[in-house]
């Protein structure tokens, strides 16, 4: 399947909301992403011109937190995350950039086998993380100045 990675814009907010209030139980408020727009580093994944994914984050010195990463419901285990992030990787590694981190749902079997996959390893955990439900996060971490 032909997919694009682009530059989030402000024009896909209202889809990326549709998908935010879809995947997640407690959602993103559209500031949120504004700010990731404005913070550079935000991109969208299409599928024939669909919005079908998206993956947010900070970059500070040769650090990078992925915020955010979402792939619509019906196109998970596809791929596609595994593509967003690889492709957020290698945009910074240009830029010198070599450790990644994020949060992720304890219970989010599919994403943390995914994380594990590309190399990503728990650092820690933050009790009561999330909510709706409540749950803990496991705080992942890669380092690919070492590999």
């Amino acid at each position: 399947m032909k997919t694009e990675i682009r530059e989030m814009k402000i024009e896909d907010i209202s889809t990326i909301m549709i998908l935010e209030k879809e995947l997640f139980s407690t959602a993103w408020e559209e500031e949120m992403f504004i700010e990731e727009i404005h913070n550079q580093y935000a991109y969208v994944l299409e599928l024939k011109n669909k919005i079908i994914g998206y993956i947010c984050g900070w970059k500070l010195l040769d650090e990078f937190n992925i915020t955010n990463i979402a792939i619509a419901a019906k196109f998970q285990r596809n791929g596609f995350g595994k593509a967003l992030v690889q492709f957020l990787m290698s945009k910074l590694l240009d830029e010198k950039c070599f450790l990644f981190f994020l949060e992720v749902r304890k219970s989010n079997l599919a994403a943390n086998k995914l994380y594990e996959m590309m190399g990503f390893r728990i650092i820690g955990s933050r009790k009561n993380y999330y909510h709706s439900p409540q749950e803990d996060a496991l705080i992942l971490g890669l380092n690919l100045k070492i590999i």
